[in-house]
């Protein structure tokens, strides 16, 4: 994402407390407007922004902001404008470890001779380093597996061994089992190949929730190592 500024309306965090109700005020107006609170200050942004002074909101200013200045915001912002873009292009989202997961329209497989969709999702994190006291922004991609019968209900390993015998038949399109059964010494790397760079590559560029900003992904993978922290 560029290091460049952009207008925001600005509070102090003390001015306004309770985020939810903020948001439900907006939500009831229909305004799409974000708000995102980093240390003492709670930011306001999106494309309906300048309404938020028909509510009188305490405090709030229009300000402007370079982006780097606030990397857990600009790490948020990255979060949000990829979620809005994989949402457009019809994934649907759930949610998981208290974080949104991405599946794919369409089944990726199927199995037990179509009785069973095999959909592909993404767990998407992002996170930031530094590297010469610039931020660096990173993405996260792990892969996630749901399986639905016919009628698009929702099924655990359990279920699929005990009443489809199919539990096998699945760990092969995951790339867990190879043909013969045996465990699949090349896993992370498949997954890699076949499903992580293929979702980065139709996915490398999309809009932030800011007026005429853009991010784009790098193809090339990184190797970190994480820590406790994540944004």
């Amino acid at each position: 994402m560029p290091d460049q500024e952009t207008v925001v309306f600005i509070t102090q965090a003390s001015k306004c407390p309770i985020l939810r109700d903020l948001r439900l005020q907006i939500e009831q107006q229909g305004w799409k407007v974000r708000l995102y609170r980093d240390g003492d200050l709670v930011f306001a942004y999106g494309q309906d922004v300048y309404r938020l002074a028909s509510l009188s909101l305490p405090g709030f200013q229009q300000q402007v902001l370079r982006l780097y200045s606030y990397p857990k915001w600009c790490a948020r912002l990255i979060r949000e404008g990829l979620s809005d873009h994989l949402k457009s292009n019809g994934y649907r989202e759930r949610f998981g470890k208290g974080r949104p997961i991405f599946y794919e329209p369409k089944p990726y497989r199927t199995v037990v001779g179509g009785k069973l969709k095999v959909f592909r999702g993404y767990d998407l994190r992002t996170i930031y380093l530094y590297q010469q006291d610039r931020p660096i922004f990173g993405l996260i991609v792990d892969i996630c597996w749901e399986i639905q019968d016919s009628n698009g209900r929702r099924l655990n390993m359990v279920e699929i061994d005990k009443v489809y015998n199919a539990s096998a038949e699945v760990a092969q399109v995951q790339d867990e089992l190879l043909p013969n059964n045996k465990i699949n010494p090349e896993v992370a790397r498949l997954r890699l190949q076949n499903h992580i760079l293929p979702f980065v590559f139709q996915n490398k560029e999309f809009h932030l929730p800011l007026d005429k900003v853009k991010a784009s992904l790098e193809l090339e993978p990184l190797r970190i190592i994480l820590g406790e922290e994540m944004v």
